[in-house]
């Protein structure tokens, strides 16, 4: 019930945005996760497109699939960003979503908050926090891309 709640909500914000787009990204990333006393590495990828909703204010989508770097059960997620642009070429953000395990039956609802700065014509590097609500698993992650 909570994965279809959570989809109609990311579907009708999407319906509800305007069409002119900011960006699509690519990005790999790779951090650290936590929970408790254990850690581990994780790595990853987010395909992503923003949406300008304002004159510094963006909203975005955003597909996620992360593991650690034996691939045990990956994770694969949707986020929905959003921020506001700081300086032309960095923006802040908010995120929530949700992920599930592909090899266990787990699943949660994700938050987070992160930073992206834009260099060049279309690269961009990416620092974020995620926490999983009920598992209070934490993450940290870098990440680099490219931008369309």
């Amino acid at each position: 019930m909570r994965r279809l709640a959570f989809a109609a909500a990311v579907a009708a914000a999407a319906i509800a945005t305007p069409a002119h787009a900011d960006e699509t990204r690519v990005e790999a990333r790779g951090g650290i996760v936590w929970q408790g006393g254990f850690t581990d590495d994780t790595i990853g990828i987010a395909v992503g497109h923003d949406f300008d909703v304002g004159e510094n204010v963006f909203f975005g989508i955003e597909g996620v699939a992360d593991s650690n770097i034996s691939f045990d059960d990956p994770v694969l997620g949707v986020n929905a960003r959003l921020g506001t642009k700081i300086k032309e070429n960095t923006k802040l953000f908010v995120l929530g979503g949700y992920a599930a395990a592909t090899g266990v039956d787990a699943d949660d609802f994700v938050v987070g908050a992160g930073v992206q700065h834009n260099f060049g014509e279309k690269s961009l590097i990416s620092l974020q926090y995620q926490r999983s609500i009920d598992f209070e698993l934490n993450r940290v992650m870098l990440g680099f891309g490219v931008r369309f």
